[in-house]
């Protein structure tokens, strides 16, 4: 029989209730972390803004408490009875990697340093991998471990503010990783953590194809003319509006979609094999082949390789189109874009391309409006340092002609979406700035843009309860040049970017109109708009005093011997002209009700005189570079062109 005594007996109870209390404590732990949650954003890899109190919020079970600790400093408190919970950290200083504990949370590898709000639309989301034209020799040995970037997915909310965002993870720069970080964010983020030594965070939180309207709160765009009416219809306040008509109009779309495959006479011959494309009709890829219809269309064209590049990796650039497209080369699809704007670089894997003629053949799919080849892109085939020109007249079948694609509703451009959902919900998170590049989808109320922008960033500032310095990207040379002076809304839009810069206490002007491309709405060099956002956060953000940070910004205009004299801010630097040429182009001259050239040339380092037709004085408008793809020819020592602006006498 077992026996033990009564010490031996003691000692193992004891060992047994310690081992059970170990175990509850645990589990007592793990559940009180399973309740604590942060918000998505709060998560490795972060950045947090240096010399400011630190916000920490998030959820968990009412009447718990919460500890928050990081860099050897901790806060506490309970949880409130809606389940919510917030605490400051103290200031500071750049450093790390640390952690971050909310409990049993921990989110590793936190860096504080300086931290960039950027935001607008699809010049802000261009990511590296599509200016890599331009940037390819710049990011593709660079890494640096102190630049973090986050990028907010397209979300929306019209009925409230969200109280949390999606994410994706923070990412460090490195070669490979790099190619969806924003151009201009990973820019500007470099060159300012260079500089000053500090981590970088930059939080993107952008949409391609948004008004401003859409970035406003509630309240705030309700103060504006008509939109306290637009604000009171059911997509603001009923909770399945977007499923309802999203349903609606998935349905027609589809249906739209079906009868074009079920008419196209080329989708499922032109494959086989033995076809003749012969019988298909030449036509110039730049002309109005299509007559101005949609629908399914194909092209045929062929490139003759010799027998070395047999099996080689190549590069088939076929510029840009409107809408959408599959490319096939030797009958196996190399790539497809469903609209109309990135270019068509599709990579042709090994052991497609064959010796003599290859064939390349493109469906085009047009949804909505002229169907077309974008003129001045590149269109060639890349095997290693050789290139073969793809000739402009190919041959051309019609699949089948369609009406246009029923409409479908750009759900995240509606007035208060994107603010509710992507910008509400960080609620005060401190930001050393705010980096803003939009007003593309603006075209059309270009009237009170500068004051919705204004108002847009009072309420954003209000949020974040500091007047943070916003830099504000006024819009690159796009589409044409004209012959004679004209009004456009990109004209318009770029005045009032301007005007807002200069009415927003903070705020400042980064001028890109030398840097767009006249074929593409998103001109791929991001160094140069990177690099200007740089120089105005370091005087706005930084408190740089001896920089020229932009370009020539003129004060005061007066007439002199019957000309009238520009005198420009002395703070934007010397003048210069393009090339040193003190004969400056696109000056005109109002007069009369209407604008025509005018003579101007650079007089002093900091003036400009301009000719006035027939010795006018009274009621003259003087611009500059008001076109929509001008030729800039004013500029400071420091290379930074003079923005669109005019000079009223």
């Amino acid at each position: 029989m077992l026996s033990l005594s009564n010490c031996n007996f003691a000692s193992i109870m004891k060992k047994i209730f310690l081992l059970a209390l170990s175990i509850f404590m645990s589990v007592l732990m793990h559940a009180q972390g399973a309740d604590v949650r942060l918000p998505r954003f709060f998560s490795d890899g972060m950045v947090l803004q240096r010399d400011a109190k630190i916000p920490v919020w998030g959820w968990g079970k009412a009447g718990e408490t919460i500890t928050v600790t990081l860099n050897g400093k901790s806060a506490k408190t309970t949880v409130a009875d809606d389940g919510t919970w917030k605490v400051f950290l103290p200031k500071m200083k750049a450093g790390g990697p640390y952690e971050l504990t909310a409990n049993s949370k921990t989110i590793s590898n936190v860096l504080i340093g300086d931290v960039f709000l950027c935001s607008g639309q699809s010049n802000m989301e261009l990511p590296i991998r599509r200016c890599m034209d331009v940037v390819a020799d710049l990011v593709k040995d660079y890494s640096n471990d102190n630049i973090r970037y986050i990028k907010f997915p397209h979300q929306f909310n019209y009925v409230r503010p969200n109280d949390d965002v999606q994410a994706l993870p923070w990412q460090n720069i490195t070669p490979q990783n790099c190619a969806e970080v924003s151009g201009i964010c990973y820019f500007m983020a470099r060159e300012l953590q260079e500089k000053y030594g500090v981590p970088v965070g930059i939080i993107n939180s952008a949409v391609g194809g948004t008004q401003v309207q859409a970035w406003m709160p509630h309240d705030v765009l309700a103060t504006y003319p008509g939109y306290a009416e637009e604000l009171q219809k059911r997509k603001y306040h009923q909770e399945n509006w977007v499923d309802s008509i999203r349903n609606l109009e998935n349905e027609a779309g589809n249906a739209w979609e079906n009868e074009m495959r079920a008419k196209d006479t080329i989708a499922n011959v032109w494959n086989k094999e033995g076809y003749d494309f012969s019988a298909w009709k030449s036509v110039d890829m730049f002309s109005n082949w299509s007559n101005n219809k949609n629908g399914s269309y194909w092209f045929h064209t062929t490139v003759t390789l010799p027998k070395e590049l047999a099996g080689k990796k190549g590069l088939l650039r076929f510029g840009a189109m409107k809408d959408a497209d599959y490319i096939y080369v030797n009958g196996k699809v190399v790539g497809n874009t469903t609209y109309e704007y990135p270019p068509r670089n599709y990579t042709v894997p090994e052991g497609v391309l064959h010796e003599g003629e290859n064939d390349i053949v493109v469906h085009l799919m047009s949804q909505s409006g002229r169907p077309n080849f974008t003129q001045g892109k590149l269109y060639q085939l890349e095997i290693g340092e050789l290139t073969f020109p793809i000739s402009k007249e190919l041959q051309m079948a019609v699949g089948c002609t369609m009406p246009r694609k029923p409409a479908s509703t750009y759900f995240v451009d509606t007035p208060t979406g994107l603010y509710n959902a992507m910008i509400a919900p960080l609620q005060d998170f401190p930001v050393k700035g705010m980096l803003w590049y939009q007003g593309e989808s603006n075209l059309g109320n270009t009237g009170i843009y500068a004051s919705l922008l204004e108002g847009m960033v009072g309420a954003w500032r209000k949020q974040f309860g500091k007047e943070f310095p916003v830099v504000i990207m006024q819009l690159p040379g796009y589409m044409s040049k004209h012959d004679q002076p004209v009004e456009t809304g990109w004209t318009q839009i770029r005045h009032q970017q301007l005007i807002a810069s200069q009415n927003i206490k903070g705020a400042a002007l980064a001028p890109t109109i030398d840097t767009g491309e006249f074929n593409d709405i998103h001109p791929q060099d991001k160094q140069v708009a990177g690099h200007r956002a740089a120089l105005q956060m370091e005087k706005l953000a930084y408190g740089e005093k001896n920089i020229v940070s932009g370009g020539p910004m003129p004060e005061k205009t007066a007439i002199v011997n019957g000309k009238a004299v520009i005198t420009f801010s002395k703070t934007t630097g010397v003048l210069k002209g393009k090339d040193g040429n003190k004969t400056l182009n696109n000056f005109a001259v109002k007069i009369d009700g209407k604008f025509q050239w005018a003579k101007a040339e650079i007089t002093g380092d900091y003036t400009v005189t301009v000719d006035l037709p027939n010795g006018a004085s009274e009621g003259v408008i003087i611009r500059y570079c008001w076109d929509d793809y001008p030729t800039p020819s004013l500029y400071n020592a420091d290379g930074i062109p003079a923005p669109q602006f005019q000079c009223p006498l």
